[in-house]
């Protein structure tokens, strides 16, 4: 009976891996097991409670035996994730609800820090094909560029690693699920608040090099069209990756010099690219002899604790508390279970403060 248990527990553990490959998570009831293998009742409950102790599966009274996801090799219940930062902004926040949730579904994590930098997540990806994980969760590097990362990615999938992208996503890579923000509707949102209050002149702020930047600006650029506002490029000021580098490590804030005394010299509102954006511009508005909010309305995205200086409250968009972290772990949970998942673009709810308080 022992070796008839056990024998039974690793043909099981096959039929768990073909599952979850098959988008299948549970394992068949007893009764069919018993058919299938020719074995009795008590066998199938040894096994069963075999792989139960190992974290393979979950009874469920009433409803059946579900796949966890888990292999019984703890050391490959591994999910990476790849981020541009784990101290800045809202990374912190949304690395520990991801390894609080993954580790809850019996996952650890290792996180690897690409400083959006691509050939840093070459270097990455590379180690991660010696060192194999069981599923990713990736922030993509300058996702308006084309990647020449992609051949790894294509072999990590292969192996059977499961990526997920959060926040930016690769175009190039369509079926990999993807958690992001609702970046269009999110400007729109701002712009007609913005109009509302009878602002025509509204300027914005956008990262040049992630699809980030380029969505909230065309969710920006056509609903002034779409408003029957005019939006010259004049009153566009894009940035990109260096330039956040050096406005990080250096507080080198010379490009946002340029864009008041350039971009924003016509407009009454100016829509930016996050919070981080608007709370080193605010001190370039009042360094150029703007009153605010009188001078210049300010909206921005995020409402992180940057929205909430003690000079100026700005006005933000904001999601449920870490959502999107919630949401890519829960992800690669379902997946490596073989439930089904999808991607998603979260909704943003309107928080106003005291930098869109005047009306013109």
């Amino acid at each position: 009976m022992s070796i008839k248990y056990k024998w039974l527990a690793g043909r099981l553990e096959l039929l768990i891996q073909k599952n979850i490959q098959n988008s299948i998570h549970r394992l068949p009831t007893e009764k069919e097991l018993c058919t299938r293998y020719h074995v009795s009742r008590q066998t199938v409950r040894m096994a069963l409670s075999l792989l139960e102790q190992n974290g393979l599966i979950e009874k469920r009274q009433g409803s059946g035996t579900y796949i966890t996801g888990r292999l019984q090799n703890t050391a490959e219940n591994t999910v990476g994730i790849l981020i541009s930062s784990d101290q800045e902004y809202i990374y912190p926040g949304v690395l520990s609800v991801i390894k609080d949730t993954l580790l809850s579904g019996g996952f650890k994590t290792r996180i690897h820090v690409t400083d959006n930098c691509v050939s840093r997540e070459r270097e990455i990806l590379e180690e991660i094909l010696k060192n194999p994980v069981r599923a990713l969760i990736v922030e993509g590097c300058k996702t308006a560029l084309p990647n020449p990362n992609l051949d790894l990615y294509h072999r990590l999938i292969k192996k059977g690693c499961a990526p997920v992208f959060l926040y930016n996503y690769y175009p190039a890579l369509p079926d990999v699920l993807c958690i992001k923000d609702d970046n269009y509707s999110g400007s729109s949102m701002l712009t007609e608040y913005l109009a509302s209050r009878g602002h025509t002149a509204i300027g914005g702020i956008f990262k040049s090099d992630d699809l980030q930047g380029i969505e909230r600006y065309q969710g920006f650029s056509e609903t002034m069209r779409n408003l029957g506002l005019k939006l010259p490029d004049s009153r566009i000021g894009w940035y990109g990756s260096r330039e956040l580098h050096r406005l990080i490590h250096e507080k080198d804030t010379r490009f946002l010099s340029d864009i008041v005394k350039d971009t924003l010299r016509s407009c009454t509102a100016v829509i930016c690219y996050n919070d981080f954006i608007a709370y080193y511009l605010i001190d370039e508005l009042i360094r150029a002899g703007y009153s605010l909010p009188g001078d210049m309305a300010i909206a921005a995205f995020d409402n992180t604790y940057l929205s909430n200086s003690n000079i100026l409250t700005v006005t933000t968009l904001s999601h449920q508390p870490h959502e999107l972290g919630l949401r890519a772990a829960g992800s690669v949970i379902r997946k490596l279970s073989g439930l089904p998942a999808s991607s998603y673009e979260a909704p943003w709810e309107l928080n106003l403060k005291e930098s869109t308080r005047t009306e013109l």
